[in-house]
């Protein structure tokens, strides 16, 4: 079979990608209701309409994104294309999300602020949608796709750790906290905005996976891809892990300023989270190399499970040092359940491939992302709505006011045990997951046989047959 390693500099400019998959989204999960409730002035039982609803919109739009991806056909490829154009409308369509637009009345804060969601989401999906494609097509050998996806996660979470740390720095040094916010969206919409340029000029396609268009048949582009077991499991894992991440991301700085009581503790357990997750990163990388992806998977969800359990007895007077170590627990667990699918993901193409006979990555990866967002939609609203419920109260010209025992009960709930249900939901799927090193071996030379229009040995058609039976 022919090498299929990459070189580091494809490795790192691929990965740079993902300051914005990793970075854009961690900004929004953890400050975004925040800024609509305490500086907009809308009230939180509205931005549950606002998350849903984009989140729908977002979701419906992905697999949409990778149909055209898949059947476009350019002298720059099929994905890079698009990359090229997430330079400009990357940082115009983030700008907008954060300016801190003054309205009236309630209607029309909420109208401006789905607007803008809507907006930045469906910028969002044009670029991440072929982005993900190009990734399980750089490789296809099973443990040089973990090499590439732990160098994007390495960007993913660096990313997400300067998200999470440098936002409100930013904003919290101009005395207008309005000022604060455009010089933020400013900022990070020009780093999100910039790594496109290499990505594009140092990523190449497979001109020998653009021969086919596919014609478009709804019914095919949703729900053909299910009938494979291994995606309906990679998508289990996907999702259960990532809405674990949605959830606890959205009310974490509710948490530390309302429940801990201490607004200046977030940046610093958010680091504390996120250094965690990078350095435990090749420890995962290890794991799958010797056992199996999966197996990374379960032990990742099990550490966040009892530093959820953890959590919860936490009071609220506990110190900072307490904080700081619960935070990086939850982080080398989040470091296993966040790599593992994207590692995965490149694989299940190759099942794809041998159950439909070519590749459709963009299709893929439209459809898992839009099953993620429209549960995470679903939950992130739900969460928001149950919060507004248990009798959250806006800030009054600026002025905190007392929250209500039932709100602080339901934030304790709600970011230690969501996650843990969610995770063992997870576990379950990943236990049953069919690939391994070696069964991928076989599968990847059967492929490029197929692909080369060469004589498939007895042998291995005979493994294939069996193989099919574990795998789809």
């Amino acid at each position: 079979m022919k090498s299929e390693k990459l070189p580091l500099k494809t490795k790192l400019f691929y990965a740079s990608g993902d300051i914005f998959g990793g970075g854009a989204f961690n900004i929004i999960n953890f400050f975004y209701a925040i800024f609509l409730t305490d500086v907009i002035g809308l009230k939180m039982q509205y931005i549950a309409p606002i998350l849903l609803i984009g989140k729908i919109w977002d979701a419906v739009t992905d697999p949409l994104m990778g149909f055209i991806t898949d059947n476009t056909r350019t002298r720059f490829g099929r994905r890079r294309p698009y990359l090229l154009a997430g330079t400009f409308l990357v940082f115009i369509s983030f700008f907008i999300l954060w300016y801190p637009a003054s309205f009236p009345n309630q209607l029309w804060k909420f109208i401006y602020a789905l607007i803008a969601y809507i907006a930045f989401t469906t910028v969002y999906t044009m670029v991440m949608t072929p982005y993900t494609a190009l990734g399980a097509e750089l490789t296809l050998d099973y443990h040089e796709r973990t090499s590439l996806n732990s160098y994007r996660l390495a960007f993913s979470l660096a990313a997400g750790l300067v998200c999470a740390v440098l936002p409100m720095l930013i904003v919290n040094a101009f005395s207008d906290i309005r000022t604060g916010y455009i010089m933020m969206a400013i900022t990070f919409g020009l780093i999100f905005s910039i790594p496109w340029i290499g990505v594009f000029l140092f990523t190449k396609e497979r001109k020998e996976f653009s021969k086919e268009k596919s014609t478009f048949n709804f019914f095919n582009m949703f729900f053909e891809p299910f009938k494979i077991k291994s995606f309906r499991l990679l998508i289990a894992m996907y999702l259960f892990a990532y809405l674990s991440i949605d959830v606890v991301s959205t009310i974490f700085a509710y948490y530390t300023k309302y429940y801990i009581g201490n607004e200046g503790l977030l940046p610093i357990a958010l680091g504390a989270l996120f250094i965690t997750e990078i350095v435990f990163i090749p420890f995962y990388a290890f794991i799958a190399k010797k056992t199996s992806k999966n197996i990374s998977y379960i032990l990742g969800a099990l550490v966040w499970c009892v530093a959820g359990f953890i959590l919860f007895t936490l009071p609220p007077d506990v110190t900072m040092s307490h904080i700081i170590l619960m935070a990086a627990t939850i982080g080398a667990g989040v470091s296993g359940v966040a790599v593992m699918p994207h590692t995965i993901f490149g694989d299940v193409t190759d099942v794809a491939e041998l159950k439909f006979g070519k590749r459709e990555e963009g299709t893929l990866s439209g459809l898992m992302t839009f099953v993620r967002k429209v549960a995470s939609g679903l939950a992130v609203a739900g969460v928001t709505f149950s919060l507004g419920l248990s009798g959250f109260v806006n800030p009054i010209d600026g002025v905190e006011q007392l929250q209500p025992e039932s709100f602080l009960f339901a934030l304790r709930f709600i970011i230690s045990f969501v996650p843990i249900i969610l995770l063992v939901l997870g576990i379950i799927a990943a236990a049953r997951y069919p690939l391994n090193p070696r069964r991928h071996e076989k599968l990847r030379e059967y492929l490029e046989a197929k692909r080369e229009n060469e004589t498939i040995k007895e042998e291995l058609e005979k493994e294939i047959i069996e193989l099919k039976k574990e795998l789809i």
